[in-house]
C-alpha cells in the first residue's frame, strides 16, 4: 500500500503552510496494536527517508517486538502531502541526551605567596600571645599614693622649692615688716605646696631674673616665679604654665633728651619709631622686649633697675623700658620727678607671667596649671594698681 495520497493541487495557504486541507478519507481499520505498529514504523521510514536515512536500517532498528494487545479504534488516515521534496520535514524526537554532570566544588587552595607581595590581614593567622606588662611609670610616695616622678619627688623631699629674684618687686613679692613674704606670687606659690600637701620653701639667692629661671631648668629648684614673663630664649630651657597675669608695657622718658630726638614730630610717632637710647634690666625679658618690639633703638642693659632708672635720671638713656607697675612706682612718690620725666604706656603690649618648670617636669606642670585654672581669688591689673596708691 502507497503512503502517500495522490498529488493535489494546493491552495496558497496550504503551500505557505505545507499543510494539506483536504479532508481526509478514513483508512480501513486494522486490529491489534500490531498493525499500528507496522503503520507507525513505515511513517518514521518515510520520514528517514526524506533526512537521508537508509529506511531498511531504519525500520529494523526500530521493529518493535509482537505485544498482544487490545483492538485499537480506528485512527484516520494521513492527508494527502506533497511529493517528499516539497514536504516540510518536522524534526525528530531523538532520544534524550546525557546531560554532562556539574564539576564538584573543590574547597579553595591556599595558593603561597609571592615573595614582597601583600598578604591580606584576615587570611593571616596568628596565635594568641601573651603581652608582657609594661612597668608602671608611676613612684610611690612617702603618703602611699602611686604618683609620677616629678610629684613623688617633691613629697618626698617634704617642701617645694621655688626660685625667686633676691630684689622685692612690690606687689608681687617682697618681704614686710614681720619679715615674712607677701606678695600675689606669693600667695600663687603657697597655693601651689598647699594642694601638693607640703610646706613651700622660697629661694631668693638669684641676683637676676634669668639666674632664677636657671634654677629650676637645671634642678635647683622646683619651680620659678616672680613676674617671669615668657620669651623665646626661655622656652629652650623650661616649659611654661598658663598666664596667671598679663603686664602693659610702658616707657619712662626723659624729656630733654626725648626733645632732642624727636624734633618737630609728634610724640606718638616718635615712639613707635623709636631711635634713641633704651635703657633694660640686664639678663631679662625686657632686652628680648626691647629688640623686638623697637628694632631701631640702641638697647643699654643695666645690670639692676636702681640702675637703669638713675640712668634716665641722668639723661644717659632717652627712655627705659618696663612694665607699668615698675614706672608706676617710680612716679607716685615723688611727682616732682613728672617735671623732667614723663611716662608712656602701650595698649597693645603686654607681657604674658608664667610659672618656670623644668623641661622633664610634664605632671608638674600639669598640676600648676590645674591649680591656676582653678583658683578662686585672682587678682586683677586694676586692683594691683590701686595697691601702690
Amino acid at each position: 500500500m502507497s503512503l502517500f495520497q495522490p498529488s493535489t493541487k494546493l491552495s496558497p495557504q496550504e503551500a505557505f503552510t505545507g499543510e494539506s486541507v483536504i479532508p481526509q478519507k478514513p483508512m480501513r481499520a486494522e486490529s491489534g496494536r500490531q498493525s499500528l505498529t507496522q503503520r507507525l514504523v513505515r511513517v518514521f521510514a518515510a520520514i528517514a527517508f526524506s533526512v537521508g536515512l537508509h529506511a531498511p536500517a531504519f525500520a529494523q532498528a526500530t521493529q518493535p517486538k509482537p505485544v498482544a494487545s487490545a483492538p485499537q479504534a480506528a485512527v484516520p488516515a494521513k492527508a494527502a502531502t506533497l511529493p517528499p521534496q516539497a514536504l516540510p520535514v518536522k524534526p525528530t524526537t531523538s532520544a534524550p541526551q546525557a546531560v554532562p554532570a556539574k564539576p564538584a566544588v573543590v574547597a579553595p587552595q591556599a595558593v603561597p605567596a609571592k615573595p614582597g607581595a601583600a598578604v591580606p590581614q584576615s587570611a593571616v593567622e596568628v596565635p594568641p600571645t601573651s603581652v608582657p606588662a609594661r612597668k608602671s611609670p608611676l613612684v610611690k610616695a612617702p603618703n602611699g599614693k602611686m604618683v609620677a616622678a616629678d610629684i613623688a619627688r617633691i613629697l618626698s623631699r617634704g617642701e617645694l622649692v621655688v626660685a625667686f629674684i633676691g630684689t622685692d618687686s612690690f606687689p608681687f613679692f617682697s618681704i614686710n615688716k614681720d619679715g615674712e613674704h607677701v606678695g600675689t606670687d606669693i600667695d600663687l606659690a603657697r597655693l601651689i605646696a598647699k594642694e601638693l600637701g607640703v610646706p613651700v620653701r622660697f629661694d631668693r639667692t638669684s641676683k637676676t631674673f634669668d639666674a632664677a629661671v636657671e634654677m629650676a631648668a637645671d634642678g635647683r629648684a622646683d619651680i620659678a616665679m616672680g613676674r617671669l614673663a615668657r620669651t623665646l630664649a626661655r622656652s629652650q630651657k623650661v616649659n611654661f604654665s598658663q598666664v596667671y597675669i598679663r603686664l602693659g608695657h610702658s616707657f619712662l622718658i626723659n624729656r630733654v633728651e626725648f626733645a632732642k630726638i624727636s624734633g618737630d614730630r609728634a610724640a606718638p610717632r616718635v615712639i613707635r619709631n623709636f631711635t634713641g637710647k633704651l635703657g633694660v634690666i640686664a639678663n631679662s625679658a625686657w632686652e628680648e622686649f626691647g629688640r623686638r618690639n623697637f628694632p631701631k633703638a640702641k638697647i643699654v642693659p643695666y645690670p639692676t633697675w636702681a640702675k637703669t632708672v638713675e640712668a634716665v635720671k641722668k639723661g644717659e638713656v632717652v627712655a627705659i623700658y618696663r612694665d607699668e607697675f615698675e614706672i608706676q612706682q617710680i612716679m607716685r612718690p615723688n611727682p616732682e620727678l613728672a617735671l623732667t620725666l614723663r611716662t608712656v604706656t602701650f595698649n597693645d603690649l603686654y607681657s604674658p607671667i608664667s610659672v618656670m618648670v623644668g623641661i622633664n617636669d610634664v605632671s608638674l606642670l600639669t598640676f600648676i596649671d590645674e591649680v591656676i585654672a582653678q583658683r578662686t581669688e585672682i587678682p586683677t591689673v586694676e586692683e594691683m594698681l590701686k595697691e601702690l596708691k
